[in-house]
C-alpha cells in the first residue's frame, strides 16, 4: 500500500460519500484525528479510484463489515498504514472478533474494482454497439434518400503531381460539392474563364468529389506502432493526433477529420516529416507549405477580374487531388507576416469554424465553397507569436526534443527511410556499434533530427566510416 498524506480535509470531503459509515459511532474523540469515514476515504483513493457510485457503494459496505470484525490491535494497524493517528482502547469483545490483515480488505477492495472496470468496458461496448446501428439507420436513410448519381460522373484522382491514381475504392463511398454553386462559372470575369482550360480545377469545382474515409479501425494501431518506433520521443504527439479520428470512427463517422492542431516546438524535432508520415497511413493527401514572411495576400486567393488572379490553397490542394478532406500544413506559422495586405492568422479563422467554412467565400472563384472538410495543422517554433484567437481554435501539441537514448531507434529509422529512397532492402545499410556511439556522443551538441539524418547519411556512404572513430 503507497504512502497517504495526512490530509485534515480529507474526512469532510468523504461525509457525503460514505455517509452510511455514519451509522457506526465514532469510537474515538474528534481531537484524535481519526474518523471511520476518512479511513474509508484513504482505501477507497487508494484501490478503487475510478470506480463508479455503485461500486464505490459495495466497497463501503466491505470497509464497514471489516472493521466491525477487527480488534483494537487491528483498527490501529490500519490507521497507522493510511497514516492517520488512531488511540487503541480496551476492547471487551476482542475474543469474538476476527483477526484479519489489511491487505486482506485490500484485495477483496481490488476485487470490487476489476468487477466493476469489466462492467464498465461492457456498458461502453453496448453503448457503442447502440451508437453503430444508430449511424447505420442514418446512413441507410441518406442513402434511400439521395437522388442518383449516374449523370455526374466522379474525377480521377490525382496524386501531388497532378498525376491521375488509382482510387482508393474503401475511401471513396461518401461524395459532396466544394462550389456550392458550379453555375457560378458562368459568371466569372474573363480571367476565370482558364479553369475550363485547366480539366483537374474544372472538375474540382464543377462535380462531385470524394472524401477520403478510413473503413478498419486496426489501422490506427498499426499507425500508432509505425509512427512509434520512427519518432519515440513524439508518442503523446501520435495518440493526441489519432485519438480524435478514433472517437468519429466509434460513433460511425468514416470520414478523416483531423482536429485543427498546432505542433510546436523546436526546429529539427521532426514535426512536418511526423505529420508526412501520419498522412501517408491514413492515405490522407497533404499539401504542406511554409508560410515564413509571408502574408496572406496570395495564399488564400486573387479575385479572377485581376492579372494576378490566383485561386486559393484550398481550391488548388482540392483540384490537386481531387479529394474534398486533404490535409494541409502551414510550417512555421509564427514567422507569418502583417501587412496592408492581410494576416494569415487572421485569415485562418473563419476556416477553423464549421459553420464558416461551410459558406466559405472564395475570391477567386466569387462564390461559395464547402471548405469545412479540409484538415488543418500548423507548425511553430513558439506559441509567443500566435494570436490568441487563433490558439482558442485549436488544439496545441508540444512536440518534445529527443534525447541520447532516442538516437538508436531514430537511427534506424532514418537507415529504413534511407534505402526505401533507394528501392534497397532495409538490412542493405549498418551502423557499427562505434558509429552509434558517435551518433550519441555528438547528439547533445544539436539534439536535432535533421541534423542527425544527415550525420547517418555520412557515415553509410563514407566508405571508410571515419568519422564513427574520429
Amino acid at each position: 500500500m503507497k504512502k497517504m498524506t495526512d490530509d485534515p480535509s480529507r474526512d469532510n470531503n468523504s461525509i457525503d460519500l460514505f455517509a452510511d459509515i455514519g451509522d457506526i459511532p465514532d469510537l474515538f474523540p474528534e481531537e484524535d484525528g481519526f474518523s471511520l469515514a476518512g479511513l474509508a476515504s484513504v482505501l477507497m483513493s487508494e484501490c478503487i479510484p475510478e470506480a463508479r457510485a455503485e461500486a464505490k457503494q459495495k466497497a463501503n459496505r466491505a470497509i464497514r463489515r471489516w472493521w466491525e470484525r477487527q480488534g483494537e490491535a487491528e483498527r490501529a494497524a490500519a490507521a497507522q498504514a493510511c497514516k492517520l493517528h488512531y488511540r487503541p482502547e480496551a476492547d471487551p469483545a476482542a475474543g469474538r472478533r476476527t483477526r484479519d490483515d489489511l491487505s486482506d480488505l485490500q484485495e477483496e477492495l481490488f476485487e470490487i474494482q476489476l468487477q466493476d472496470a469489466a462492467l464498465q468496458l461492457e456498458l461502453d461496448e453496448m453503448s457503442r454497439e447502440v451508437e453503430r446501428r444508430v449511424q447505420a439507420r442514418l446512413a441507410e436513410e441518406r442513402a434511400r434518400r439521395k437522388p442518383p448519381l449516374a449523370t455526374e460522373a466522379i474525377p480521377p484522382e490525382f496524386d501531388m503531381t497532378g498525376e491521375a491514381t488509382a482510387p482508393n475504392e474503401a475511401s471513396t463511398e461518401g461524395t459532396g460539392r466544394y462550389l456550392l454553386d458550379p453555375g457560378a462559372l458562368k459568371n466569372l470575369p474573363e480571367g476565370g474563364k482558364q479553369i475550363e482550360r485547366n480539366a483537374a480545377l474544372h472538375a474540382a469545382c464543377a462535380g462531385l468529389l470524394p472524401y477520403r474515409e478510413i473503413r478498419d479501425r486496426d489501422l490506427f494501431a498499426r499507425i500508432r506502432h509505425q509512427l512509434g518506433e520512427k519518432y519515440p520521443h513524439a508518442t503523446s504527439v501520435i495518440d493526441g493526433l489519432l485519438r480524435p479520428l478514433e472517437r468519429n470512427f466509434d460513433t460511425g463517422e468514416a470520414r478523416l477529420k483531423l482536429r485543427p492542431t498546432i505542433l510546436v516546438g523546436a526546429p529539427g524535432t521532426g514535426k512536418t516529416a511526423l505529420l508526412r508520415d501520419l498522412a501517408a497511413g491514413l492515405d490522407l493527401p497533404i499539401r504542406a507549405q511554409s508560410v515564413a514572411g509571408q502574408t496572406d495576400s496570395n495564399l488564400f486567393g486573387v479575385s479572377a477580374g485581376w492579372s494576378s488572379a490566383l485561386p486559393s490553397i484550398m481550391t488548388t490542394v482540392i483540384a490537386a487531388v481531387q479529394v474534398l478532406n486533404p490535409l494541409i500544413v502551414l510550417d512555421e506559422l509564427d514567422k507569418a507576416q502583417t501587412s496592408h495586405n492581410g494576416s494569415i492568422q487572421e485569415s485562418l479563422l473563419p476556416l477553423l469554424e464549421p459553420l464558416e467554412a461551410g459558406h466559405y467565400h472564395e475570391r477567386y472563384l466569387a462564390s461559395a465553397v464547402d471548405a469545412s472538410h479540409l484538415n488543418w495543422i500548423f507548425t511553430a517554433n513558439t506559441l509567443e507569436r500566435i494570436t490568441v484567437p487563433l490558439l482558442s481554435r485549436c488544439d496545441v501539441f508540444e512536440m518534445p526534443q529527443p534525447d541520447v537514448a532516442h538516437v538508436a531507434p531514430l537511427a534506424r529509422s532514418i537507415l529504413r527511410a534511407h534505402a526505401d529512397s533507394l528501392g534497397l532492402q532495409p538490412g542493405f545499410f549498418h551502423l557499427t556499434q562505434g558509429d552509434l556511439e558517435f551518433l550519441e556522443k555528438t547528439f547533445p551538441q544539436h539534439r536535432s533530427i535533421r541534423v542527425l539524418a544527415e550525420l547517418v547519411r555520412q557515415l553509410i556512404t563514407d566508405s571508410g566510416q571515419g568519422m564513427a572513430h574520429a
